[in-house]
This record gives C-alpha cells, structure tokens and sequence, in this order.
C-alpha cells in the first residue's frame, strides 16, 4: 500500500472512530441503494410504456372498461376473484368454503363484503401482487368498520407470495359481518415512524380478495419438522436455538456468552399458520418494537432479519422471544424455531 492511501485510511480510522456506533449501516446503505435502482428502473418502464402506448393504441388495457378487443384472449381469462378457489383442504386437512369475493382494483381506495356469521372460525384471503413485496398498498382489514389488526403482513415476506390467508376474528354475538378491505397509503397514521414498515414507495396493486370459513380437524395435527438452521452463514457461528410448538408453547430464553461483536436471530417455522406467527424479541435490556413474520427466508450473509447491539467480549446477554398469533385454532399446530448466530470482530490487516 503506497503511503498515501496509509495516509487516507489513517484519517478514516480516526474519523470512524468518533462516530456513534451503528451496526445497521451497511443495512440501511443497501436498502438505499435498492431503492435508488428502483427508482432508475421504473423510470425506464415508464418511458418504454410510453414509446409502446404512442406505437399500439389498440392494446386492450386502454380499451372502454368491459371492452374486449378482437381475436384477443382475454375474454377467456378468469375474473381476479377466481384465483381465490370456491373450495380447498389445507395441510393440516382443514376444509375451506368461500363465503364471498371480491377485487380491489388500482383506482380503489376500499371495497366491501357482507358475510354470514355461521359459527365456524372466519379468515380473510387476498393474492398478493407480483413484483417486489415492499412496493404495493397493502390492504388493512375492518370488520363493522373496526381495525382488526391485519392488512396482509405475509405478503411482505418474499416476491410472488400467491394466496395468503389471515384469521377473521368474529365481534360476539354477531350475525353478519361487513368485511371492509382499505388500501389508502395512510397505513400509518397515527403511529411513531419506527412502528411502521420501511416502504420507500406506495403504488396501487390488484388485490384479489374474499372472506372464507373452515371446518378444523377433529384432533390436534403435528406440524412438519423444521429444517435444521446451518452451522454457519459466512463467518456467522450458530450458537444456539430454541425450538417449540404454538399455541402450546409461546415463550423462549437463552443466554450466551458474546465472543466480541454482534448477535444475529433468525426463525422459521412450519405448519398451516406458518405464514401467520410472529415473534417479538428483547436482546438484554433493549425491546424491539414489533414483531417478525415466520416466513420463508433465505439464510444468507446480507439477508439478516435481526442483529443485536455490540456486545463487549465475555459479556453474558439474554435473548428471550415471544411466539403470537392472532385468531388460529388450537388443532391447527404450528412449529416454530429461532437460530442465534454469533458475529465476531475482525479488525482488518494493515
């Protein structure tokens, strides 16, 4: 190294070494860097749009709505709902009928659905758009016009989700309920910035959605078992985990000894409500604010769900976890794991 890229790097330790410490940097400048190439890369789209609208003013999307063109398929095509099945079995043999279905388009705010109340639990369904997870208004869910709590959360955890489905709970004593589906960008109102999700952008999505009812197994189901998590990831060490069944089993404990750097949690879990579990964590003294989808992610370097604070080397910490989900059905089991993994610090050769 020539001595004045020494001296360079001299000056970025010493300026680096007044910093704050903040282990989500390298995080936070890769979301960053995402969002700027989605940015770039819907600009082309929507200038390549344009060159193909000016050149093909026949393309069926920009008929009269109800318009089909001719010698063109798409009168062939299902309506949106009709993804949704009338019918189906789940994993765990529970059998499922559609009470009613509807769309959100791109130019609604808000759709609506009236339902009986017959006295077998109720969920909502929705197909969650293709693309990228973290771009559509995601409908929240309202029942009689109350706030349920849930506007499709499993839909952020990986592109091309399909069907997702979330638990209806059911205002006692009621007969019939109106099920309202709103997709307004102001998902966030009224809640601290830090509780919502990090969405850079909001654009309107097809939602094709409906109200179902099922009929649980008659006994308690075994969930699959889970994937072991890999010894290590990169230069992560897996040193330890705790596994359990929902909704027998809703808690977790463990404490490690820090090697000198950081803590990484990762959880999976399986079953019908796999999708439907959530985890909030504390590391030591620090809460974490919200919850963490049990979904299907891959297991790599760059993708990490969780990292603790820096923890001084020798220095015990708890990492504890609790296991929730609204609604469900105590023969429909799920199983859950997390995995911590240990990152040490490794100051690089001069």
């Amino acid at each position: 190294m020539t001595p004045t890229l020494n001296n360079l790097r001299d000056v970025f330790d010493d300026m680096s070494a007044r910093a704050p410490d903040n282990h989500q940097r390298i995080a936070q400048l890769e979301r960053r860097i995402r969002r700027d190439r989605r940015r770039r890369a819907a600009g082309a789209v929507l200038a390549g749009a344009a060159v193909i609208t000016a050149a093909a003013v026949t393309v069926p999307d920009l008929l009269p709505s109800g318009t089909v063109a001719p010698q063109m398929s798409v009168a062939a095509q299902p309506a949106a709902e009709e993804k949704l099945p009338e019918q189906f079995t789940s994993e765990d043999g529970s059998d499922y009928r559609r009470l009613a279905a509807t769309t959100l388009h791109k130019d609604e705010k808000a759709t609506s659905l009236t339902v009986p109340v017959t006295g077998k639990p109720l969920e909502v369904a929705a197909v969650c758009p293709k693309g990228k997870p973290t771009t559509p208004a995601r409908p929240r869910v309202f029942v009689d016009g109350k706030f349920v709590g849930t506007w499709f959360n499993q839909c952020l955890v990986k592109e091309n989700m399909g069907m997702v489905l979330d638990t209806l709970n059911v205002p006692e004593g009621a007969q019939q309920l109106t099920v309202t589906f709103d997709a307004t960008n102001e998902v966030c109102a009224g809640h601290a910035s830090d509780q919502c999700p990090d969405r850079p952008t909001w654009q309107p999505a097809e939602w094709p959605l409906a109200v179902y009812e099922y009929t649980p197994p008659a006994q308690p189901v075994e969930p699959a078992p889970i994937e072991d998590f890999p010894a290590t990831i990169g230069s992560q060490k897996l040193v330890g985990q705790a596994t359990g069944v929902w909704p027998q089993e809703t808690t977790f404990s463990r404490t490690f000894t820090s090697p000198g750097g950081y803590f990484r949690i990762e959880h999976r879990c399986t079953g019908s409500f796999a999708d439907r579990i959530t985890i909030s964590y504390q590391i030591g003294d620090k809460s974490y604010q919200g919850a963490w989808v049990c979904g299907d992610r891959s297991l790599d370097e760059s993708n990490v769900m969780l990292w603790s604070p820096k923890v001084p080397k020798g220095t015990k910490i708890t990492i504890s976890g609790k296991v929730q989900m609204d609604g469900g059905h105590p023969n429909r089991q799920t199983r859950w794991a997390v995995g911590v993994y240990s990152s040490k610090i490794v100051k690089l050769a001069r």
